[in-house]
């Protein structure tokens, strides 16, 4: 979707309040009424306070990202930006919003069925390190925009000041070899009747100019974060990457892109790669996706759940591999997620405890929302199963899972949580992952065929 045609330069401003509310407000104030339609301003911006007290939305370095639907609004969606002082904001007296440098404003009407998606992909946008830092050093109001607007435009803006350094340039012997390296893997990638190139752009501490290497391949560009300018025809994958292997996201990045639609099982796959922000390719893997991929996907034609989005799976797969690297204390947390329709996971599940998500709005419930990442953290560390609906919606948390006794097959060495995972992954039509406890290594169940997303810690 191209975001950008619901931003303008004339809603990119300077916020001069100190105050929450009243910065708010002067971003509500730059949307014409036009665009709002028969919506009450007062009650726009009553619904913007009233959800921020609620679940905060700001999502770290320095930026907040008020959102609210809006009944009768005559665009799908409609942004506002605003730069802060360096005093930030006061909300509450609350240390993160004097933080904030920039304001976000996302206004979007009731009965779009992508909110959600949207709000995730923005904060995904605004997450990566090199926009924020091209947006946050603007000298001036006129820089500023460009540099949002930029954004929007897959990262083309121009470097905002004399003292912001440009993107880094490989040294020259880098260059030459990853030249050399990458017309190699062109001509294996002919020979092996290849149809897709994936590079793993964490090889790199700052992304490099590929877009003529690979001429007309298919390129999927997987890494932790989008590039500042992702170049035409390629698709980008977001994985965490929870090693400094070779490789360590390619399991997870093949699954998503087979859930996507940009891989078949049929296919076979030249990747690219090397040690992570070395700004060296030093290998290259043909993957034959049949053979080397698990059955839990090959062969079957409903490769998710019915009503499983993939997005909603990619979300999943990023709150377990954060709790598998960063966990709590530097150890990683053990915990369950399963995925599929609450109604047939129902009588499976029984709670263990009150159900801290019961009462609560989807939308504010939904793992897509960016700012639920550390709730569903912070519940991880209880005992049972979170249970989400295909949409992404957080139904339950601390859910026993119970199912009728059968002969188990899996390896040894392998606990509760996955004997649960792989019996409810039988019973119903669903998707169970489980970070363990002990290795922080990530499993995945489908029709009770297991599939390590990640390999044990030594």
């Amino acid at each position: 979707m191209n975001l950008k045609r619901y931003l303008t330069k004339s809603r990119i401003v300077d916020v001069s309040a100190a105050d929450f509310s009243e910065a708010v407000g002067q971003l509500l104030a730059c949307i014409p009424d036009s665009i709002l339609g028969g919506a009450d301003r007062a009650d726009v911006l009553a619904n913007l306070i009233e959800r921020e007290k609620s679940i905060s939305t700001y999502l770290g370095d320095g930026i907040c990202m008020p959102h609210t639907r809006v009944v009768g609004l005559k665009q799908k969606y409609v942004f506002a930006v605003g730069r802060c002082s360096e005093a930030g904001i006061n909300f509450e007296g609350l240390e993160d919003y004097r933080q904030t440098r920039i304001l976000f404003l996302m206004l979007s009407d009731e009965k779009v069925d992508n909110y959600l998606s949207v709000l995730s992909n923005l904060a995904k946008i605004f997450s990566s390190d090199d926009v924020c830092g091209r947006i946050k050093s603007s000298p001036d109001i006129a820089v500023f925009r460009e540099a949002v607007m930029g954004a929007f435009n897959g990262g083309s803006g121009k470097s905002v000041s004399k003292g912001v350094a440009e993107p880094y340039a490989p040294r020259r012997k880098e260059e030459r070899i990853n030249e050399i390296v990458m017309r190699s893997a062109l001509k294996i990638f002919k020979v092996a009747k290849c149809s897709a190139i994936i590079l793993f752009g964490d090889s790199f501490l700052k992304m490099p100019d590929l877009s003529a290497t690979f001429g007309d391949a298919k390129v999927v560009l997987v890494g932790e974060k989008p590039p500042v300018a992702l170049p035409p025809k390629w698709e980008f994958i977001g994985v965490r990457s929870f090693s400094d292997m070779r490789f360590s996201q390619l399991r997870s990045a093949v699954m998503i892109g087979l859930t996507r639609g940009t891989f078949t099982a049929k296919e076979k796959i030249c990747c690219l790669g090397g040690v992570r922000e070395s700004n060296q390719i030093d290998t290259i893997v043909i993957l034959d996706i049949e053979k080397g991929f698990s059955n839990i996907f090959i062969g079957q034609k409903n490769m998710l759940p019915e009503g499983v989005t993939p997005e909603v799976l990619e979300r999943v797969l990023d709150i377990a591999t954060e709790l598998s690297v960063e966990g709590r204390e530097g150890k990683p947390v053990g915990c369950i997620f399963v995925i599929g329709s609450s109604e047939e996971l129902k009588p499976h599940l029984k709670q263990l405890i009150l159900n801290p998500f019961y009462g609560y709005k989807p939308e504010d419930r939904n793992v897509l929302n960016p700012f639920m990442d550390e709730t569903v953290k912070e519940y991880s560390l209880i005992d049972g199963a979170f249970v989400i609906d295909g949409s992404g919606v957080l139904e339950a948390a601390g859910a026993l899972i119970h199912t009728p006794d059968f002969k188990l097959q899996l390896p040894g060495g392998l606990g509760a949580r996955h004997a649960a995972a792989y019996s409810i992954s039988l019973m119903a039509d669903c998707i169970s992952i489980v970070v363990s406890s002990s290795t922080g290594q990530i499993t995945l169940f489908r029709r009770g065929q297991m599939l390590p997303i990640t390999e044990k810690r030594k």
